[in-house]
């Protein structure tokens, strides 16, 4: 037969109710009390049935996330994630999508369908043509539903939510500066426009801000046809930079991420520019491959999984009842300073 709460509660000399707290680590409870009552539930082989947790509450303890594709940057941010719900027993159910085939609304009603007791939401890169309206109808479904949501690493302007993100602005203003004491003059700034999300225009702004401080001319530079691959537009990108007149004189760019940045290294390999000796590189991000590049890639290091983690603790909260205000919450980056842009100019 199988050990029951009453079993537990009985040999540890507690009520079914101490037990039920201390199993489900409620904070209420003290550390030590906890730490006897699990040792019992474990030396009587106790089993939580799920199940009945669930009909008791009426939740799921499932966790939705919706992001885009599959990449390094949202393996860390989830795994950040996963860590802080694991604690509460909670399990991230993900719904990826391929960005030229992502339909937000059919992501999120896919996962209310398993009955998730919250989401975790990247918004997706929008059509700055269409204005940020275009993805907030179903964000605002979510709230008339009362369906607790955390916007991660990005969000949707002129709509009150709680959202989690980097400080791309200053990132970027911190990869700009240290070019400039380089001595760089002519910096380019590699980017797709077609992938504006707050995130890209945070960043485009903080490079234009420094260069309008210094008296200096920005040279944007746009990716101009869509792939499914940003390494692959920053390859293009980058050649097309090398090609034309417009470009002329640039001695680095930055990028507006890791992978734009490694599709033009090798732009740069294909036409015999030496990094960093003719151009220096900058990317943003951090993701594991950048210092196995060749050079390799400074980078501006974004926290992903303190976005993850504190992402999921603001929605546990609202999924205990939390009233408070939206929260919004901004995490420093850091400048890793790498062999891609280390060699100062020499005039």
């Amino acid at each position: 037969m199988a050990t029951t709460m009453k079993d537990v509660a009985r040999r540890a000399g507690v009520d079914v109710s101490t037990v039920s707290l201390a199993i489900n680590n409620d904070p209420r409870i003290r550390r030590e009390t906890r730490e006897r009552i699990l040792a019992v539930a474990q030396e009587l082989g106790y089993r939580k049935n799920h199940l009945a947790r669930g009909l008791r509450s009426g939740k799921s303890f499932t966790i939705g996330a919706v992001v885009g594709y599959s990449s390094g940057f949202w393996d860390e941010v989830l795994a950040g994630a996963q860590s802080v719900l694991a604690e509460r027993e909670y399990h991230l159910l993900l719904d990826y999508a391929p960005s030229d085939a992502r339909r937000e609304d059919t992501q999120i009603e896919a996962l209310k369908a398993k009955r998730v007791d919250g989401f975790l939401i990247a918004p997706s890169d929008s059509d700055p043509a269409a204005g940020a309206e275009q993805s907030t109808p179903y964000y605002r479904a979510l709230q008339e539903e009362a369906m607790p949501f955390v916007f991660v690493d990005r969000f949707v302007p002129g709509l009150e939510a709680d959202y989690v993100a980097a400080d791309n602005f200053a990132g970027s203003r911190a990869a700009t500066r240290h070019l400039l004491r380089l001595g760089h003059k002519r910096i380019a700034y590699v980017f797709s426009p077609h992938r504006m999300s707050t995130v890209h225009r945070e960043r485009l702004e903080g490079y234009q801000s420094v260069l309008r401080e210094a008296g200096l001319e920005p040279v944007l530079w746009e990716a101009v046809r869509a792939r499914s691959e940003r390494s692959q537009e920053g390859m293009e990108a980058t050649r097309e930079l090398l090609a034309d007149k417009a470009g002329e004189g640039v001695t680095a760019i930055l990028a507006a991420t890791d992978s734009t940045a490694m599709g033009a290294l090798r732009a740069l390999f294909d036409a015999g520019c030496p990094v960093p000796q003719k151009m220096a590189v900058i990317g943003f991000g951090g993701t594991s491959f950048s210092e196995y590049l060749q050079p390799p890639l400074t980078t501006v290091t974004l926290p992903m999984r303190a976005l993850g983690e504190q992402a999921a603790r603001i929605l546990l909260e609202r999924i205990e009842g939390s009233t408070a205000p939206p929260r919004h919450v901004v995490l420093g980056t850091q400048l890793t300073v790498r062999a891609s842009c280390g060699a100062t100019l020499k005039r």
